[in-house]
């Protein structure tokens, strides 16, 4: 879903996208920061650009990764693209790169379409008009908003959950992660980063053989609009580039269904959850001020005792409520539910600088956001 700074900020200048800026790596840096602070678009050598294929088989929302090419249950990807997993070392010497390269070759086909600039200038222009259904609900327009906005957020989600040691610990003890709103891939693929970071073998690189009792994260992705096509081409990149097997390392869920309309699969997916994400979503949701009260009470109602709320939206203005004459920060609903959550973390202003020498065809973006972890009283 879309959020107050998209609308405020507009997104990022197009550039010139040839096929050789499209080109991967295994996490090595190659290019140079320009003047501005932002990612440039240098280019890179190695050429993968024509190794993204469109997904095979079906899947349906609301249903866990379906079965692909064949009826194995784990997705299956060319024997040639084949890794194995190894923990952090599988991200390489720059693993925000590495992230970088994995979306990179999710949208290679977005960038390399004809009308990748004409629709980003659609997204632009709907933003301004508050017209969110215009840009979510037109399929094409969709790999384009990934492309645009999943990067900076991506970045900065893998540095919390490597960061925040009640986030590692949720990755390190494979629960269950229920993503609000996250249908761009943000959450998928910064988590599936840091989960390969925290989920490092020894230093041999060495990886255990699975056990029975061994079980996946479980990362399931709902937004209102249908992203499938996009996230599972995400999830097949990131098993590609990182060797993250389905039955061993992430489960990937996905579902459709609108927060402003609680039913009973929203309900149930909030008491199954060990960790629920609300990542630049919940100001969206005051469009509606008595529906977005209902989704407040639904989380108090259906979360389960000791499950995890993770509440990160923009810093500042960007994220205040007007509520009768006074304006409120968003995260101050839960806040004052002093009876129902505990804060775990409370942080109102915290920036994400991502590192210097990032090689993406657009520019990346650093992030000034507030941070709100609560565990459910």
């Amino acid at each position: 879903m879309s959020n107050a700074e998209d609308i405020i900020e507009p997104p990022p200048p197009v550039l010139s996208v040839s096929p050789a800026s499209l080109n991967g790596d295994n996490g090595n840096n190659c290019s140079n920061e320009n003047s501005t602070g932002t990612a440039s678009a240098t280019h890179c050598v190695t050429a993968i650009d024509n190794t993204a294929t469109s997904v095979t088989g079906s899947h349906n929302p609301g249903s866990s990764r379906g079965q692909k090419a064949t009826e194995a249950g784990e997705p299956q990807t060319p024997p040639a693209y084949r890794v194995t997993f190894r923990g952090r070392a599988t991200l390489g010497k720059n693993p925000e790169q590495s992230i970088l390269n994995v979306l990179r070759l999710t949208c290679v086909d977005s960038f390399k379409s004809p009308d990748f600039q004409g629709r980003v200038q659609e997204i632009k222009k709907a933003f301004y008009a508050r017209d969110f259904d215009a840009i979510f609900l037109t399929p094409e327009n969709l790999p384009v908003y990934s492309a645009m906005y999943t990067p900076r957020r991506a970045l900065c989600y893998y540095q919390m959950f490597t960061s925040e040691p009640e986030l590692v610990k949720v990755l390190r003890q494979r629960k269950h992660i229920y993503c609000l709103g996250a249908g761009s891939g943000s959450e998928l693929l910064g988590i599936s980063a840091a989960f390969c970071h925290v989920a490092a073998p020894a230093p041999d690189h060495k990886v255990p053989r699975a056990t029975k009792e061994a079980k996946p994260l479980v990362i399931h992705t709902q937004d209102y609009a249908d992203w499938t096509p996009v996230l599972t081409r995400l999830e097949d990149s990131i098993r590609r580039k990182w060797g993250v097997t389905e039955g061993e390392h992430i489960r990937c869920e996905y579902s459709q269904n609108n927060l402003m309309e609680i039913r009973q699969e929203l309900r149930d997916e909030l008491g199954r959850a060990d960790l629920v994400t609300v990542m630049f979503v919940f100001n969206e949701l005051f469009t509606a001020k008595s529906k977005a009260m209902e989704f407040v009470k639904a989380m108090v109602m259906h979360l389960r005792r000791g499950a995890l709320l993770l509440l990160v939206d923009s810093a500042g203005s960007f994220s205040s409520v007007k509520v009768g004459e006074r304006n409120y920060m968003s995260h101050m609903f839960f806040d004052a539910l002093k009876s129902h959550f505990k804060p775990l973390i409370s942080d109102d202003a915290r920036w994400y600088r991502h590192p210097a020498q990032l090689d993406y065809p657009l520019p990346v973006e650093n992030m000034r956001y507030f941070i709100r972890l609560y565990q459910k009283l």
